[in-house]
């Protein structure tokens, strides 16, 4: 069996310039943390590893992703999205890119702002107790609070939701002004993909 391999963390939050490149900008506090992390990691043990390094609670949001070299980005290069570690067998694949390329990164973005953040720059659907969701169209009203007031009101999942709802407004805003639509834009609307389950009170 292949011994176990170490992989540097930044950690941060990823940037999407207006060329379309991506960057991952690592906050002015990281210590830039290394892991031994085992060519056949599972993606939970990956998950606890990274937790336990940063003093994470497990109720805390966290991403993984990585950008393999550039040449393994072509055609477009560093304008491709970052790979999003959510299985194991992603986990696998990183690490074999590691097992020949040292200086591989595993980004890893923490907090619900960031993670938020993340999340639309990606376009990701989202779970909220067992349900998925997708932000579809303009509708419904923005919601204005301070971040104390929300973060004594929501848990850290559901300060997930309204973060991503305030940067989708954001996003739609922009789209707007380029378009030289109408100033007065409303929150995107939560469209459910999968039944049962829906947001009580919270659009992140």
């Amino acid at each position: 069996m292949a011994p176990p391999l170490h992989l540097t963390l930044y950690r941060g939050a990823w940037r999407r310039h207006d060329d379309g490149n991506w960057t991952f900008q690592r906050k002015p506090s990281d210590l830039r943390y290394t892991v031994l992390v085992k060519p056949m990691e599972t993606v939970e043990d990956l998950e606890t590893l990274i937790r336990h390094r940063y003093k994470l609670k497990p109720e805390t949001p966290m991403v993984m992703s990585y950008h393999p070299p550039d040449w393994m980005l072509d055609p477009n290069g560093t304008r491709t999205p970052p790979i999003t570690l959510t299985t194991t067998s992603q986990v696998e694949t990183m690490m074999h890119i590691r097992s020949w390329f040292a200086k591989l990164k595993l980004c890893v973005s923490v907090g619900p702002e960031d993670v938020a953040h993340y999340q639309c720059l990606t376009e990701t659907d989202f779970s909220v107790r067992g349900a998925s969701f997708v932000f579809n169209g303009l509708s419904g009203k923005e919601v204005v609070a301070s971040k104390e007031i929300l973060e004594e009101v929501f848990n850290q999942q559901e300060l997930v939701v309204m973060y991503r709802d305030h940067f989708e407004i954001e996003k739609a805003k922009k789209y707007q002004k380029e378009r030289g639509g109408s100033s007065g834009v409303s929150s995107p609307s939560l469209r459910e993909e999968d039944p049962p389950s829906s947001l009580t009170g919270s659009e992140e």
